[in-house]
């Protein structure tokens, strides 16, 4: 069953992504249906949190190393950077492997107050890494993840409803697809792998739990998961075939911003440094494709398939009539849970059977199959094939 649902396999077979030996091993590339499906969960992403306050910030690909050297990164993951050398300056820059510094440099560029707070920022964007050619494979590990990532710079007392705001995105986003999530509070263990003050590790480590033991999330713990600068909630969201993988995941941190030096006056006027908490849904959106084609078997749910209906005609008498049709789809607007999502539909009416165009658009999964035929619309009907079978509505009112 497993190798039926191989995302690599249903890949090429629904014509979502492809690679290329030009481009390079880990770049993978989306042809128009993958895109279609990447923009359909990322904006679903965006919405979920653009509901809890977050608002969309934009960052360059590449940035200067002292970014990374001032954040910590360079130190910790130097070996794993794309470097890029610049034929105007001296500078040594880098391909973004992640955006958390950026997003304090935003924070940072005016005054805040404790009325500010908190300033929640999202971007869906492309990161690179370095990773290990032998650890590349399909859509699991790339070196172009594109995140879904945001941040929240809070004052101490707002820690808990922003967790539990993150918290509720992540619940409503894996229960519309139908998988069961528990979470894996990730904790710093006894090495000098990690940066900040130990009390303020075990004042994170104890915020998270609670937070996670008030929404009543089912969890466990355990030791050498963390960040380097805090502790994590990471999600992990089990498929249809019982294979249990982490995707989203919320971090506290009290290390970046100490060392950006970043501040809010609070209300008496001092200044003072703000907590910051980093969260993505979907994590590596290209990852989470790869979990999601393999716990869908390529039958996507309505909402994110690249091509929702497909209308398959028995003859050409019938195309004025689905020029009715089609009207009619053009008409729908989808409200859940990806708002003003407009009906993706095409049309077979190719000089084939009817037989081989239902087997065409099965093969590509197609959630819904419109079959129009002379009796259809001598009756102003048609037949809808879906996995669950096949039934006659009528066409003189959007259904």
């Amino acid at each position: 069953m497993a190798k039926q649902r191989d995302h690599r396999k249903l890949g090429k077979e629904l014509d979502l992504y492809t690679v290329s030996p030009l481009v390079g091993i880990g770049l993978p590339l989306f042809t128009p249906r993958g895109t279609i499906l990447r923009d359909v969960v990322a904006q679903y992403s965006n919405q979920l949190r653009q509901k809890f306050g977050f608002e969309k910030v934009w960052t360059p690909h590449i940035t200067k190393k002292d970014l990374y050297e001032k954040s910590g990164h360079w130190a910790k993951f130097g070996e794993e950077l794309f470097l890029v050398k610049s034929q105007e300056t001296s500078d040594q820059m880098a391909l973004k492997p992640m955006n958390c510094p950026h997003h304090t440099q935003i924070f940072a560029s005016k005054p805040r107050s404790y009325r500010d707070m908190p300033v929640r920022y999202l971007e869906t964007t492309t990161d690179y890494r370095d990773e290990k050619t032998g650890e590349l494979g399909g859509l699991n590990r790339v070196r172009s993840l594109t995140q879904d990532d945001s941040h929240i710079f809070c004052r101490t007392d707002q820690i808990e409803e922003e967790i539990n705001n993150l918290l509720s995105a992540a619940r409503e986003l894996y229960d519309s697809i139908d998988m069961k999530l528990r979470v894996r509070l990730s904790y710093r263990d006894d090495s000098d792998s990690y940066l900040g003050d130990l009390n303020l590790w075990d004042s994170a480590q104890n915020q998270l739990k609670s937070a996670v033991e008030k929404v009543g999330l089912d969890y466990f713990e355990q030791e050498g998961e963390a960040a380097f600068y805090g502790p994590k909630i990471d999600f992990m969201a089990t498929d249809a075939i019982g294979r249990e993988h982490q995707v989203a995941t919320v971090q506290l941190d009290f290390v970046q911003p100490q060392r950006f030096g970043l501040e809010y006056a609070d209300t008496d006027g001092n200044s003072t440094t703000p907590v910051m908490i980093h969260c993505a849904l979907l994590g590596s959106i290209e990852r989470f494709l790869s979990v999601f084609i393999e716990h869908t078997g390529g039958w996507f749910p309505f909402w994110a398939a690249p091509e929702q209906v497909r209308i398959l005609t028995i003859n050409d008498t019938v195309l004025e009539y689905v020029d009715k049709i089609t009207t009619i789809l053009s008409e729908i607007t989808l409200m859940k849970p990806v708002r003003y999502n407009d009906v993706r539909f095409t049309i077979d009416s190719r000089n084939e059977s009817l037989g081989k165009k239902i087997r065409e658009a099965t093969s590509m999964k197609i959630p819904v199959q419109l079959i129009v035929g002379p009796k259809d619309m001598e009756a102003n009907e048609v037949s809808v094939r879906t996995q669950s079978g096949e039934e006659k509505i009528s066409s003189r009112e959007p259904r």
